[in-house]
């Protein structure tokens, strides 16, 4: 099993989300951490899980909805890990989270 990583700039997202949950309802904060572990430990087990990124031709670069909330974790599975680059609302900035795909 390779490592997953959450990069920087997807953490502060997850902060900035979870932070906006619990500003309105804490329960519902609590609930979306949940899920969003329960995501990301399905993507660390099953790295060929969810699906390609629409517009991105690498078969890699996938995407895993969080059950029950409009994000999706976007990852790539490189050589020696897993990389969380978004967690990524599905309405909003479509792509905008390709510049930080790496490759190694």
């Amino acid at each position: 099993m390779k490592p997953l990583k959450i990069i920087q700039p997807a953490e502060v997202e997850l902060a900035k989300e979870t932070t906006w949950y619990r500003d309105r309802d804490p329960r519902v904060a609590s609930r979306f951490t949940s899920e969003v572990r329960k995501t990301l430990k399905l993507i660390e087990t099953f790295p060929q899980i969810g699906s390609q990124v629409f517009g991105i031709n690498d078969p890699a670069v996938r995407s895993l909805p969080v059950h029950g909330f409009p994000y999706q974790i976007v990852f790539v599975t490189l050589s020696d890990r897993i990389e969380v680059v978004a967690f990524a609302h599905k309405r909003r900035r479509p792509a905008y989270f390709v510049r930080r795909l790496r490759r190694s």
